[in-house]
């Protein structure tokens, strides 16, 4: 028998699943973050090469067994991400076949049965892509707001630490983010977690990320400048959105765009509303659908895509 391995690789997570070519699973396990532009290039050799000897181990399969391996990587961006992302594969899987694509493809992989489409991403970072009838494609670079991109769960929590100082110093609206920001890190006061922001920022991203569900609390308990990050940052996504589209020329197609990651199923609904809104009114025909599966899955679809093997009724009763 003959098998795949998906590898969805995140900044916080990297999620690994050992199929068969029929939609069954024998293996699953997630590891530590691997995100090469945030964790560098050494762990991620460290974490890929630990979770694929690991998938290995539980069938005792050789590199024979292994028909493709199949990697949606945040951090795949730039043609000089791909250079070291496949040299280090290479090293790490040997003789295996293997693919990596940005994460946004499997994303996009897990929420639709058309061959055509677009995805926004929203969760530790952000990003967006869309691919049209003819097969072209177009992603954002995702590389930071200073390069063009801006709308993930940290994005939100900068925001929120930003007008929470700005709420203590009086040069803006006041907002109770600025007595529940210093709770998460069991203070009482902003002035008491100066220090573990500057002059060095101790912080773990996991630690800071809780402050993007605080927004989402604090903006359904009616906190105006909460709720102003959640609308700013569904418009920004949204026209990150529609630009990809744009790129693709389709914006005046019908299409599904599947909205993805840990942001786009917080609490408050004022994110996802401005960014429907926002795309909508550059892509009217334009449907929202949520994931069917984990991202993960969306690797291994996209696996048996590569490998022109049809994905009947049955391979997605086995996925179920």
């Amino acid at each position: 028998m003959k098998y795949i391995i998906a590898f969805d690789g995140g900044g916080s997570k990297t999620h690994v699943m050992l199929f068969d070519l029929f939609g069954k699973c024998y293996y699953e396990e997630i590891g530590e973050g691997s995100n090469q532009s945030t964790n560098g290039g050494k762990h991620f050799k460290k974490v890929i090469s630990e979770l694929f000897t690991n998938a290995k181990k539980a069938k005792k399969l050789t590199n024979d067994d292994i028909v493709l391996i199949y990697l949606g990587l945040s951090g795949a961006d730039l043609e000089a991400d791909f250079i070291l992302l496949n040299k280090a594969c290479k090293e790490i899987f040997d003789n295996v076949k293997f693919t990596v694509v940005n994460d946004a493809w499997i994303i996009m992989r897990s929420g639709i049965e058309t061959p055509y489409g677009a995805v926004a991403i929203s969760g530790t970072g952000t990003n967006s892509a869309a691919i049209n009838k003819n097969g072209e494609r177009a992603i954002l670079r995702a590389l930071s707001f200073t390069l063009g991109t801006y709308g993930g769960g940290l994005d939100i929590a900068r925001e929120a630490m930003h007008y929470a100082f700005r709420s203590e110093e009086l040069t803006y609206d006041k907002t109770i983010l600025e007595q529940e920001i210093p709770k998460l890190f069991n203070k009482q006061k902003l002035v008491e977690i100066v220090p573990l922001f500057y002059p060095k920022n101790i912080v773990n991203r996991l630690k800071f990320g809780e402050i993007t569900a605080l927004v989402n609390d604090c903006a359904l308990l009616g906190d105006k400048v909460s709720q102003g990050i959640l609308i700013k940052m569904g418009n920004y996504i949204g026209l990150q959105t529609a630009g990809v589209i744009k790129q693709v020329k389709m914006e005046n197609e019908t299409f599904p765009i599947v909205v993805g990651g840990r942001v786009f199923t917080s609490k408050s609904p004022l994110l996802l509303d401005e960014f429907s809104k926002t795309v909508k009114g550059i892509c009217p025909n334009s449907y929202l659908v949520r994931p069917r599966y984990s991202p993960v899955i969306g690797a291994y679809l996209s696996a048996l895509d590569q490998l022109n093997i049809k994905i009947d009724k049955e391979l997605l009763d086995n996925l179920k």
